[in-house]
Order: structure tokens, then C-alpha cells, then sequence
């Protein structure tokens, strides 16, 4: 080995060191953000009660805000630097979930979750594209790693919020503005990006629209099959919210349930990066999530530790196959990464999350919200149908 290739291999060392710590501390601040907005997901009911606002509007507003903005900010990434976005965002969003309980006008409510919604929306279509960019060839790994460290977040915010509210009271949620900025400045200040920015803002953004325009079918594939998956992976935690608020469980045990059922998707995010290989993604996609169906079937006949059990699995199965779709999204529109990230986690979450919406006030009016849980199975089978009809990438060409 001569000393220009020692050299070779050090630098590519260096930087391979480089881009897994930024990795870690993305996967940590994704951690931070998803803790700080699923804090309202044990609450809807009680917000409800608090501020005199149906249930379908709160999740419309939302899901709008949180969701279908992905689609902007991405765009807004194609063409301009956002990467304050990344920090900026998921303060806003701290401060006004922190809020919830200060006032009961509905119309205060309707511009917290607002801003809330948009600034955990800026962060996720240039967060997914930093952590894949972070292992260019792994990415479905990395991009599994990254979402791993969102779905457990979501896993730690509704115990914490409803033991919160269920011991304190709503307006005792403003305590967790101070840890919440102070995580989000710490990992900022020990965050260094895995490559020098490289950006042709307005020859990527015209390429991203010639290639979608192009492939108007593929686009609309892969948003249907993620946008029905989405009814089961975003359904669940606000159906569980209601069913068990109707059977006169506090917000604490019900933070808890909703916690096995997305510490499940978190595990899921792990085990999808340590053991789904590039030529098994398809097979991953349509066939893993179908596993989880029974479970859904099962859940509103059980309850204690079943249907903890029940809901971890379920979570388990929707969480192995969710940061392999992302992950193929990028590799069918390689030409506009952030786009892509924002159809398969925002568009489709945005979408998914408005039938989700609709869906609870049908229940609601029913007083009944056992046949959401059949729903959810049907979706999950009918997202497998289309995962099947997806183009092959070249991961899956080769296999």
C-alpha cells in the first residue's frame, strides 16, 4: 500500500466517522422533534372538552399544517438554503404545543396548532434528506435509523404528556417548553453537516417538475400506497385516544397504549436498518405490513396488557416497511430527494391524516369506534396491493 492510498483511506475514514455522527445527532433531533409533537396525541379528547371544538376540525387543522406543507418546505429546500428550518421549525412548535392549555378560545387554539403543524412540517423533508444523504450508499438504512429515532420519540411524548395533564392539569404542559429548547440547542450546537452544501437550486427544482410531470402515474402510485397506510399508522394513536377516553381511561393510560403501539413503529425503524437488505425492499414493502392485520382485527376485543401487546405488534409490522417506503421514494425521484421525502411523509400523512379526521367523527356521531380498527385492516391490505404495482429501482432490478 503505497502512502497516496493510506492517505485515501484515512480521509474516507474520516469522513465516514464525520457523516455517522451526523447521523446520530440527526436521528436524536428527530427524536426531539417527534417527542415534542405527539405530546398532543393523548389530548385530543380533553382539547376537545377544553376549547369547544369538534374533533374533525382540530385534526384537519392539524394534519393540514403538519403534512401537506411538507410538500412547500421541500420545494423551498430545492431552491434556497433551509437548513435553519431544521432548528427553527421544531422551536415554534415546542413553545405552542406548550401553550395548549394557557387559553380556550378555539381561535387561539386553531393558530397554536397551526404553527405547531408548520414548524414540525419544515423539518422533516430536509431531515430525511440529510440523514440519507449521510450514507449516499445505504440509504435505506440510514434513512431507517433517522425515522427510528422520530417514532420513538412519538413513543416517549404521549406517556410523558398525559401523566402531565391526567397529575397537573392542561396548563402544566408549558414546563416542557424549557427541556424542549434546551435539547433542540444543545444538538445544535454539537451538529456538523456530513458534506459541504452542493446545490443547483433552479436546475434541480425545474428537473424535479419535468420528472413528476413525466411520471404522473408513479407519483400517484406512490402517494396512494402511502397515503392508505397512513389511515392504520396515523389512525391508531387517535382512535385508541378516543375508544379508551369513551371507556373512562385517564390520559395517562391512555398515553401508555399509544406508546406501545409507536415504540412498535420505532423498533420497527431499527430492525428495518440493521436487517432489510436493498434487494428485499419490495418484498419488505407489500408483505411485513400485511402481518399486522390480525392484530388490528383483534384490538378492540382486548384490553390490559393484550392490547398492549396487540398495539407494540402492530406498530412493529407498520414500522419496518414505513422508512423503507421513504427510502424508495428517494430512489424513484433521485432528481428531487425532498420532494419525495415530503410525499411519502407529508402529502400522504396529510392526506391519510384528513380520511383519518373524517373517519373519528363518523365514530364519534356512531358512538362507536370499534369499526375503525376494520378500516384500518382493509387499508393496510389494499397500501400492500399498490406496493406490489411500484416500478422496481435498481436495488430491486438487480436482486
Amino acid at each position: 500500500m503505497t502512502s497516496l492510498d493510506s492517505t485515501i483511506r484515512s480521509e474516507e475514514a474520516a469522513e465516514f466517522r464525520r457523516a455517522t455522527f451526523s447521523l446520530i445527532v440527526l436521528t436524536a433531533l428527530h427524536f426531539v422533534v417527534d417527542t415534542i409533537a405527539s405530546q398532543v396525541s393523548p389530548l385530543w379528547p380533553t382539547l376537545e372538552q377544553h376549547h369547544r371544538l369538534p374533533t374533525f376540525w382540530m385534526l384537519f387543522i392539524w394534519t393540514l399544517a403538519g403534512s401537506f406543507s411538507q410538500l412547500g418546505f421541500a420545494m423551498i429546500g430545492d431552491r434556497a438554503a433551509s437548513r435553519w428550518l431544521v432548528w427553527l421549525g421544531p422551536a415554534a412548535s415546542c413553545v405552542c404545543l406548550g401553550c395548549l392549555g394557557l387559553f380556550g378560545q378555539p381561535l387561539i387554539l386553531v393558530g397554536l396548532l397551526t404553527i405547531a403543524g408548520l414548524g414540525t412540517s419544515a423539518f422533516h423533508p430536509e431531515g430525511a434528506t440529510l440523514a440519507g444523504n449521510c450514507w449516499p450508499n445505504a440509504r435505506s438504512r440510514a434513512v431507517s435509523i433517522f425515522a427510528m429515532g422520530g417514532f420513538l420519540g412519538q413513543s416517549v411524548g404521549p406517556p410523558c404528556s398525559g401523566w402531565v395533564v391526567t397529575r397537573f392539569g392542561l396548563s402544566n404542559l408549558t414546563y416542557g417548553i424549557a427541556i424542549g429548547l434546551f435539547m433542540l440547542l444543545g444538538l445544535r450546537l454539537i451538529y456538523r453537516p456530513a458534506h459541504p452544501v452542493k446545490r443547483a437550486h433552479s436546475a434541480v427544482t425545474v428537473s424535479a417538475w419535468r420528472v413528476f410531470s413525466e411520471r404522473r402515474w408513479v407519483t400517484l402510485l406512490l402517494l396512494s400506497a402511502g397515503t392508505v397506510r397512513v389511515i392504520a399508522a396515523a389512525g391508531v394513536p387517535i382512535t385508541l385516544a378516543y375508544w379508551l377516553k369513551s371507556l373512562r381511561f385517564d390520559e395517562a393510560a391512555i398515553g401508555w397504549v399509544q406508546s406501545a403501539f409507536l415504540a412498535g413503529i420505532g423498533c420497527g425503524g431499527l430492525f428495518a436498518a440493521i436487517g432489510v437488505r436493498p434487494e428485499r425492499e419490495r418484498l419488505v414493502l407489500w408483505l411485513v405490513p400485511l402481518l399486522c392485520v390480525p392484530c388490528l382485527l383483534a384490538m378492540p376485543s382486548l384490553t390490559g396488557l393484550g392490547l398492549s401487546a396487540s398495539a407494540l405488534m402492530t406498530g412493529l409490522f407498520l414500522g419496518i416497511a414505513q422508512p423503507v417506503f421513504i427510502s424508495y421514494g428517494q430512489q424513484l425521484f433521485p432528481e428531487s430527494q425532498r420532494v419525495a421525502s415530503s410525499i411519502t411523509m407529508g402529502v400522504s400523512w396529510g392526506t391519510g391524516g384528513v380520511i383519518v379526521a373524517g373517519l373519528m367523527d363518523i365514530c364519534g356521531r356512531l358512538k362507536s369506534y370499534e369499526p375503525a380498527f376494520v378500516t384500518f385492516a382493509v387499508a393496510v391490505v389494499a397500501s400492500s396491493v399498490l406496493c406490489v404495482l411500484l416500478p422496481k429501482t435498481s436495488h430491486a432490478s438487480s436482486a
